[in-house]
């Protein structure tokens, strides 16, 4: 009878610890259900280009985000797309402006009224030079360089970056140069690394200009080679800003990723509903003078290429900066020019093309409840492929299939994981 009761009360504190598991199992799926809910991203790529394709009257507006550096990048994007009607730049910079500024007003406010009282397409940010200071943080004043001051900076860089991707803004964020002094050197490139993170998770692109402004051994020159090649004070005396011919090589970076951005928004933009070449001249502002100059000039235009055999059945490459001439056609075919560009500006690209890696477009895909992947494409590619193509779905991707489903690669030939026996 004993032994029968002990029995008993032991089925019933197997079957209550069963019961508590499978609570537990169930309250943690949901939470995991909800909080996979909660960590999807707050933006999303809502067309194949990054910037929208339809600006409001035809013109994009670009303001520019920053501090005094930012003032000078400004001019430098004025002076690059002076020649461009297409895109209009506006210097809405603050000389004082930082992330970790105490007396800086909050960026969610400052984005809205912003766009309240004109339209914004384009954000070009800039800044870190005003931010080597203390921060708020939720836990009080963190000190500089501290994991608190860190988490701090990247929470007000979040805040901006999401501001801006809640409007659908195309946002580039440029990294800070290399500075003559060494502590402040070393300061611009912790912000800069933490920059180069929350952009890359916030849907930003983020420009790298350290390098172009290093001399043989990585180290700070003020002196340079200028978009001429010819060598030239950059900075100034200060050894933080820029002089004129600096400016113009720091927006060329930005330039670079700008432009093939704008070709590809303009691409998807004129399909074929769109009408004729004609009424495709006539929507976007700057084409219409490229093609009346160069008729007026006697000179063969690009766009009216278009006529001949060759570009029959390619698609507009008058805003783009690559041009290459296919497999089947002859020598004789004079490669396209590029109308939009000046003289300064062609050299500009040919002498920064063999050292300029282009940033990749990150991709979103959907894996799992609550797992979502990252992927960088080559934008060389984007480029060189056609509009219509898929991509290629997350699940055939050799990191989903290696990382996520635990699926093992074919040995290579001598590799550490040819187990083979004999070798050979």
């Amino acid at each position: 009878m004993m032994r029968t009761q002990r029995n008993g009360t032991g089925l019933i504190r197997q079957a209550a610890a069963w019961l508590c598991i499978l609570t537990g199992a169930l309250a943690f799926g949901t939470g995991l259900q909800a909080n996979a809910q909660t960590s999807q991203p707050s933006f999303a790529f809502q067309t194949r280009s990054y910037i929208f394709p339809f600006p409001q009257t035809d013109q994009y507006q670009l303001h520019v985000l920053g501090d005094y550096l930012a003032s000078g990048l400004a001019d430098g994007l004025e002076e690059a797309f002076a020649d461009d009607g297409s895109i209009k730049i506006i210097d809405t910079t603050k000389s004082s402006a930082g992330l970790a500024r105490p007396d800086r007003t909050d960026w969610t406010s400052d984005i809205d009224r912003l766009t309240r009282n004109s339209a914004v397409h384009i954000a070009v940010v800039m800044m870190g030079v005003n931010d080597v200071r203390n921060i708020n943080s939720p836990g009080g004043r963190a000190r500089w360089d501290t994991p608190e001051w860190r988490n701090a900076y990247a929470n007000e860089a979040d805040q901006l970056l999401r501001a801006l991707k809640a409007k659908n803004i195309a946002t580039y964020w440029v990294g800070m140069p290399i500075m003559a002094k060494t502590e402040t050197s070393d300061a611009m490139a912790k912000i800069n690394d933490i920059i180069r993170e929350r952009a890359y998770i916030n849907g930003a692109k983020f420009i790298d200009s350290w390098t172009g402004f290093t001399d043989q051994l990585g180290g700070y020159s003020a002196f340079g080679p200028d978009l001429t090649g010819q060598n030239y004070r950059l900075r100034n005396k200060d050894g933080v800003s820029f002089t004129s011919r600096g400016n113009r090589k720091l927006a060329n970076y930005l330039e670079v990723v700008l432009r093939r951005d704008l070709a590809a928004a303009r691409r998807e933009r004129n399909i074929s509903l769109a009408g004729d070449e004609e009424e495709q001249n006539n929507l976007v502002p700057g084409r219409n003078r490229n093609v009346s100059q160069a008729e007026s000039d006697g000179s063969d235009s690009p766009i009216a290429e278009n006529d001949t055999p060759a570009n029959e059945n390619s698609d507009d490459a008058s805003g783009d900066l690559l041009a290459e001439v296919g497999p089947d056609q002859t020598d004789d075919v004079n490669t396209p020019q590029i109308p939009s560009l000046s003289a300064v500006d062609q050299a500009a690209l040919s002498a920064f093309a063999s050292g300029y890696a282009p940033p990749g477009e990150t991709i979103l895909g959907e894996i799992d409840v609550g797992v979502t992947s990252l992927a960088t494409v080559s934008p060389i590619a984007e480029l060189n492929s056609d509009i219509g193509e898929r991509r290629l779905p997350v699940t055939e991707r050799l990191y989903y299939k290696v990382l996520v489903r635990g699926q093992a690669l074919d040995p290579k030939p001598g590799r550490a994981d040819d187990f083979r026996w004999p070798r050979g």
